[in-house]
């Protein structure tokens, strides 16, 4: 899995940071998602997908996701 930033606004004291992350199979297939940092909360805004991810492999991609993108963009405390 890989995440790179992307790009950050900020405003009012608050700045929201989005992340590109790929995470790519041995077997070609690959999930692209865009997550964003807000606060404390990360979320995932778009997710594309080769081939296609079945409903099944949708509902657990949050958890493919969660731990290595909070590692990647949520700064220590």
């Amino acid at each position: 899995m890989s995440v790179r930033h992307a790009w950050a606004v900020s405003e009012g004291g608050v700045t929201t940071s989005w992340f590109d992350v790929r995470l790519a199979f041995a077997d070609g297939a690959r999930v692209d998602a865009l997550a964003v940092l807000s606060g404390r909360s990360v979320r995932v805004e778009d997710v594309r997908a080769q081939p296609a991810l079945s409903l099944d492999d949708l509902a657990v991609l949050a958890d493919w996701l969660e731990n290595p993108l909070f590692e990647a963009c949520v700064p220590a405390p």
